[in-house]
């Protein structure tokens, strides 16, 4: 078996956190319809997983764009692709970390269990400073713009996916056809 070279490591893990996040609002939406909110729990281990993903993603695209055959037009598409990626990813970690002060009363709460020494504490000092947390879910308004910020990160993750997949089956970006697309453009 071939080694796997690190250009060719970018669409090997991409497809994992486009899935993770994806599902991640359709369950955080089935959840809202529902209002059963252990199934947002589901939407948020998916989110925790989709951003970490995404990072991995990020990462190895970085690594792999230096070490990729490419023609002399698509900087511009590559360009667009990286600042939709990061777009989407930053909108989906500002979700997580909105998901987890949403949800630090409850996490504090199971960590007394384990850990009271630490646990306790935190949950007083985050009840003196945000009694908000504590005193009820978040209202329906602060959902709906979640859920709004979750589709616009899901539009900004179709995007570049649509860019990604254009720099590959269009321009053959990382395959051995980039090269001689590269020189047919070049004899133009």
């Amino acid at each position: 078996m071939p080694a796997i070279r690190l250009a060719e490591l970018h669409p090997i893990v991409v497809h994992f956190p486009i899935a993770l996040l994806l599902t991640s609002v359709a369950m955080d939406f089935i959840a809202v319809t529902l209002r059963r909110w252990n199934i947002a729990d589901v939407g948020t281990w998916l989110l925790i997983f989709g951003v970490i993903g995404a990072l991995a993603a990020g990462l190895t695209g970085s690594l792999s764009e230096h070490r990729v055959a490419r023609g002399a037009n698509i900087g511009n598409l590559l360009e667009l692709h990286q600042r939709f990626g990061f777009a989407a990813g930053f909108t989906f970690a500002l979700l997580l970390l909105v998901r987890l002060i949403w949800l630090s009363p409850r996490i504090l709460m199971g960590m007394r269990g384990v850990m009271p020494a630490l646990a306790t504490p935190l949950q007083q000092r985050l009840r003196t400073a945000v009694p908000a947390l504590f005193a009820a879910p978040p209202s329906a308004w602060m959902i709906a713009l979640y859920l709004l910020g979750s589709v616009v990160g899901a539009v900004l993750l179709g995007i570049t996916g649509y860019l990604g997949g254009a720099l590959v089956y269009d321009h053959g970006l990382g395959t051995p056809s980039a090269l001689w697309h590269a020189a047919t453009l070049a004899m133009r």
